[in-house]
Formats: C-alpha cells, structure tokens, sequence
C-alpha cells in the first residue's frame, strides 16, 4: 500500500473517533441539562392535613407541602406567619410544616423558595371554651326566652277565655230565643248568673244555654273573669240557702203555732189567762188584718177602675201612685206565684217598681 493511501486511511479513522467523541459530548450535555431541569421546582402546594374551619388559640395545627416536580428539593424553605402571637415551622416529618396558634383573630400562612411560593392559606382563630361558654349562655337565655314567651301566651290564652264569660247585672232579665223583643223568652235571669259569651249581635249577646244558642240584651250584661263567675255563683247559692233556711224557720213557726193551738183545753188559770191575753191579741190582729183587707179590696177595686181608664193606681210603700196596664201586668204576672202580687207591689215605692220594669224592657 502507498503512502498516501495509508494516510487518508488513518486520516478517516481520526474523523471518525472526533465525530464520536462529538456526538457522545452532546449527548452527556443534553442528558445533564434534561435532568437539571426535571429537579428544577416550578411551584408549591399547602394543604392543611385538619379539617377545621376555626382553629383554637395555642394549638399545633400540621401542613403538607408539596413541590411541582415531585421529584424538587424541598430544602431551606422559608416558613411565613403574619401574626406575631404564633409561630409556622417545618414539621418533625420531611414535607409538613407546623402552625402553632396565638390570640384570636385572623393567621395568613404560607411557604417560599427562591422567588417561589406556596399558595397562601388564612384562617380564624377562635377561643373555643369562651365561644363555647356563650354559645352555652346563648342558647340558655334563648331558652328562658321561650320560656317566658310559653308563659306569657298561656296567659294570654287565659285571659281570653276568661273574657267570654258574662254576667247577668240586673234582676228579671229576659233570655230570648232570637236577638228581638218579640221572640220566645227562654227565661228569667237572676242578677249575678253568668253565662258563656259566643259572640255580640247589634245590641244583643248571644250566648250558650243547656247546649242551645239564646240572646240577651248587652246592656244587662258584663264581662266577667272566671274567678269573679265563681264568686258570683258562690254568691247565688249562699242567698238561695238562706232563703231555704228563712222558709224553714217560718214552716217551724207554723208548726209550734199549730202545737200551742192543739194543747188541751185543761190548763192552769195563768195559762188560760195568758191563753186569753193572746187570743185577745190575735182578735185585734185579725181586725186590723180585716180592715187592711178592706182597704186593699177598696185599692184594688180603684185600681181596677184605674185600669179600665189606661192606668192603674197602686198602694206603694210611699203612697199610692199611678202606673200604666203594662206596667201593672208585668208586676202582676213577676209575683203570680206568691197569690200575693198585690201586697208584693206595696212592698215597694213607685220609683222601684218604675225602675224595675224600666231593667226589664
């Protein structure tokens, strides 16, 4: 082989080794630069590993961190706090940072490398025993609140039922089957009865009585308590009891009235005297009771002339006075059931008869 030709050989050979070396140099240099850039940290990622939403004053609260690639270091990273009462540090594990709260208030954390950094997380911090001691002062005031509410509408309650209740305030009153003078009357009412009140009509209540529906005039009634209903029921049975007991006290009256006039005839001369005495007195008694007799006859049969003229004149306690039919009638028919209706009037003075037909219609 020539010269020449052996060294364009060996000169292609260098070549060779020199485009290797080249490429296997560039090769090395992207591979460096690949994985100089896969390490290089792009952002950071905190997250709180808790699940409050308020955090309690001077408690350790953990943080993950997270580098983006994971494969970054995550080496001297500054731990930031914006309250100077707490503190935020690395963690005892590699990745976590801890937030040791202060005061109460509002705490900003966040991490940083280079000019990279983490997001920012705020949160509250809250005394929890003092929020929960007015939260337990809260819902115990709420309480005593629903409390006075209850009582206060229960006494409303009992105070309206109480006002449907009505007295009867004069004596006589008529009760009626419809809100008219011209209707049924169900009854007489005697002053101080109470009734369940429904509801007013005009000039007329309507009111409950024995499970039926009647009306009296509102001008003769009251609204009543249930308290004062039974004071005035109480009241009404005190005067009937010592009605009953006068009209006993009277039958026991007749009745020794009776024995002393069976006793036999045989009795001593005083007993026959002080018989003779009393006899003499009842004599005078019967003649004054006789000529009082006349004298109502006589009243009476002026009345009755009276009467036939458009008025009628009665004997009252205060002297006689003149009084219309109507009035006469009414009188006549409220004391029917004594028999004795016209001894009943002279009981009376013209104004109180007057006034007592006046409440009565």
């Amino acid at each position: 082989m020539s010269r020449s030709r052996k060294r364009k050989k060996r000169m292609t050979q260098l070549l060779v080794i020199a485009a290797a070396v080249f490429v296997l140099v560039v090769i090395v240099a992207a591979t460096i630069l690949l994985l100089k850039n896969v390490k290089k940290l792009k952002s950071i990622t905190l997250t709180p590993n808790f699940a409050e939403t308020e955090l309690d004053v001077n408690q350790d609260y953990v943080f993950s961190i997270k580098g983006n690639p994971s494969k970054a270091k995550l080496k001297s990273l500054e731990y930031n706090v914006d309250d100077a009462t707490a503190t935020f540090e690395k963690g005892s594990e590699d990745g976590t940072a801890v937030l040791h709260t202060g005061a109460e208030g509002v705490v900003t954390v966040y991490v940083k490398k280079d000019k990279v950094e983490s997001n920012k997380i705020t949160l509250q911090v809250v005394d929890q025993a003092r929020k929960a001691e007015e939260e337990a002062a809260a819902a115990e005031k709420a309480a005593e609140e629903a409390r006075l509410a209850a009582e206060a509408a229960e006494q409303e309650q009992e105070e309206a039922t109480a006002a449907m209740l009505v007295m009867v305030t004069g004596d006589n009153v008529r009760m009626r089957a419809e809100a008219n003078t011209d209707s049924e009357i169900v009854r007489t009412c005697k002053k101080g009865e109470t009734y369940e009140k429904i509801e007013t009509v005009e000039d007329w209540t309507k009111l409950s009585y024995e499970g039926r529906e009647c009306y009296i005039k509102s001008e003769f009634l009251k609204e009543v308590t249930a308290e004062e209903a039974e004071s005035a029921k109480a009241e009404l049975a005190n005067k009937a009891e010592e009605t009953k007991k006068e009209e006993e006290k009277k039958e026991e009256q007749k009745t020794e009235e009776k024995k002393e006039e069976q006793k036999p005839a045989e009795q001593s001369a005083n007993d026959q005297a002080a018989a003779d005495a009393a006899a003499a007195e009842q004599a005078k008694k019967d003649a004054e009771a006789a000529q009082a007799a006349a004298a109502q006859a006589a009243a009476d049969e002026a009345a009755k002339a009276a009467a036939a003229a458009g008025t009628v004149t009665i004997n009252c306690s205060d002297g006689p006075a003149q009084f219309t039919k109507a009035e006469y009638d009414y009188f006549v028919a409220t004391w029917s059931y004594t028999g004795m209706a016209d001894e009943m009037m002279g009981h009376h003075s013209a104004a109180e008869l007057h006034n007592l037909y006046n409440v009565t219609h």
